[in-house]
């Protein structure tokens, strides 16, 4: 019986579908048994990774909370800081190199339907729950602390700001009161 080869460079397809490939440092003949269904598999395969990578359906990333204190940072920036360690938020404003305040409030203790913003002040607020005096506000320069009602910003902020900083507050509120919780809105 004679057997046919369909030459390809450097390899031999016989008729059974084996794939033999020739090595040219001992210029003779290896076999290898790569069957074309295994090449017609890769193929299906490859065709079902690109579908699926240019399918309309893509998730929206969602927004971390570094995000989101990047956003609030550069809204009531640059002389106020604020940041979110173990639940409790962390607001510092300096004058300068000096911190001048330190505001610490647990996230759970702010009423999120309070939030505000005072245009004649240029000042962005969100009250505690209740009457509670819930944020301790540490003053450096005149050696004071003293508990408030409200968490206030000094920003100047527009009605398009002030709507992405209630998001924003409200996203990240949300992130540490909820471990599951999952957003892609954006702030504005």
């Amino acid at each position: 019986m004679k057997t046919r080869f369909r030459n390809l460079h450097n390899a031999y397809f016989l008729p059974s579908g084996c794939l033999i490939l020739e090595n040219p440092q001992t210029d003779h003949f290896k076999p290898f048994m790569l069957r074309l269904k295994t090449l017609f598999a890769l193929r299906i395969i490859a065709i079902v990774v690109t579908i699926s990578a240019i399918s309309p359906v893509a998730k929206a990333q969602e927004i971390t909370m570094e995000q989101t204190l990047t956003y609030i940072n550069s809204k009531i920036g640059p002389i106020g800081n604020i940041d979110v360690i173990r639940g409790v938020i962390i607001a510092k404003f300096n004058e300068g190199v000096d911190i001048y305040r330190e505001d610490q409030v647990l996230c759970k203790s702010l009423d999120l339907n309070s939030m505000g913003y005072d245009a004649s002040q240029k000042v962005f607020y969100i009250n505690c729950n209740g009457t509670s005096k819930c944020v301790d506000r540490q003053l450096f320069m005149k050696k004071i602390q003293r508990d408030y009602a409200r968490l206030s910003f000094p920003a100047n902020l527009d009605a398009k700001s002030v709507a992405g900083m209630k998001k924003a507050f409200t996203h990240m509120i949300k992130l540490v009161l909820d471990p599951k919780y999952e957003s892609s809105e954006p702030f504005e």
